[in-house]
Order: C-alpha cells, then sequence, then structure tokens
C-alpha cells in the first residue's frame, strides 16, 4: 500500500474516528507503521546565525514533490532565523514516492545557561494551512551545567487530535542534548491538522532544535570590593 505525506494528513483515515472504530489509538498506530517510509533526509541543518543574541522559532512548510523539496514558505518567523531556515530546509529529500506538504518547527534555543521560562506562545500566521498542524506553544530545552555540546537536534512526530505530540522519533541526535531536547519537543503544544470535512486529524511533522552553546557574561566587580 503507498502512503503518500498528503495521505496521511488528509485521507480521514488517521484522524477521523468514524472511519477506525477503534479510535485515536489504532489511527496513531497504523501512521506509526508507516513513518520509516517517510523520513526525511536531512541533508542540511539550520545555522546559529553568529550576531543572534536572543532565540527565536521559525514555522515552515516544506513542498515535496517525488522527494524533492522543491520550495520553502515560511509561515511565521523570529529574524534573523528564516534565511537559515529555508536554505538548510531546502536541501532536505524524502522517499521518492512522497509528494506533499510537510510542516517544520525550529527553535533557536535562546544561549542562556538556564531555562528561560514558561512556555512560548506561536501567534497564528495569517494564510496557514489547515491540513497541516500549527505550533502553539513551544518549550526551550534545557541546557545541562556540564554539556559543551551545541548543533541540532531533528525529530519526526506525530501530533494527535488533541495537539499534543503522541510520538516522536529521532532522525539526527545531539549528544548529551538529545534527551533535553526531546524532553521539550514532547511538551510542544499544537492546533491539529484538519481534514477536508473539518474534523481534527492525526498528522505528522519535522521539529528541529537549534542550541548554541552558552556563553556566560563575566562578572563586574562592584567598586571597593577588591
Amino acid at each position: 500500500m503507498k502512503f503518500s505525506l498528503r495521505t496521511l494528513r488528509l485521507c480521514g483515515g488517521f484522524g477521523d474516528s468514524t472511519i477506525y472504530e477503534a479510535g485515536q489509538y489504532m489511527q496513531i498506530s497504523i501512521l506509526l507503521t508507516v513513518l520509516a517510509f517517510l523520513q526525511a533526509v536531512p541533508a542540511a541543518l539550520p545555522a546559529y546565525p553568529p550576531g543572534a543574541i536572543n532565540g527565536g522559532n521559525v514555522v515552515a512548510v516544506m513542498h515535496v514533490a517525488a522527494g524533492t523539496v522543491t520550495g520553502v514558505d515560511i509561515l511565521r518567523a523570529d529574524e534573523p532565523f528564516a534565511g537559515p531556515v529555508r536554505v538548510a530546509l531546502g536541501a532536505w529529500s524524502f522517499p521518492p514516492t512522497e509528494s506533499g506538504d510537510v510542516l517544520a518547527v525550529v527553535n533557536f534555543r535562546t544561549p542562556n545557561l538556564f531555562a528561560v521560562g514558561p512556555a512560548a506562545k506561536v501567534p497564528k500566521a495569517a494564510g496557514a494551512p489547515s491540513g497541516l498542524a500549527y505550533p502553539e506553544e513551544i518549550v526551550e530545552p534545557l541546557y545541562p551545567a556540564n554539556s559543551v555540546a551545541e548543533g541540532s537536534a531533528v525529530f519526526q512526530i506525530a501530533i494527535g487530535e488533541s495537539g499534543s505530540v503522541s510520538k516522536l522519533k529521532v532522525i539526527q541526535g545531539l549528544g548529551d542534548l538529545t534527551d533535553p531536547c526531546t524532553a521539550a519537543v514532547n511538551r510542544w503544544k499544537f492546533a491539529p491538522a484538519r481534514s477536508a470535512r473539518g474534523a481534527a486529524a492525526v498528522s505528522i511533522a519535522y521539529a528541529v532544535c537549534v542550541v548554541r552553546r552558552p556563553v556566560l557574561s563575566p562578572v563586574k566587580k562592584l567598586p571597593g570590593s577588591e
């Protein structure tokens, strides 16, 4: 049986409980049996802009034709991160049987040593396609105090009808940062994809965590403290 990216999102089989009487658990189970066949090959990863002081998020859609990414639309981006994401995702590839639109959400972690606060709310982008899920809350990964790693971790995620991440697969790990990134992505919240009939649907997407090694500012001595 051939599954396309569009079929997984919109056919109704993975997001319509009237099709599968066993409910969402069966839908997700069936979805996961074909995830391996839809796995992206991230030939390039977004680079953290050297001049960026704060982190940010990018929501993008890859247009895939016969396994090749033919274009990347940026639905929403904090600058200066849109450019690196567009370039990197344009180099990704999929199995040659696959065509459709694929959601990718990229978090550039704020380069602080500690967590920077609660989940970031993501404003809805005008014109975001209803056939794709859309992020509503993004949690940044913690940075282990004893780590010196930096780079990108890539995950394939299944998003349930409730908008929660129901399953996660590591496509590319990042050493001792893989577990903190996994824990963060599992807490992301989405507006679920919608079928042609408007029903919430199970869908797949890609999450990327880009982490730069934190830079600690030198401690300033108070006058007279020497």
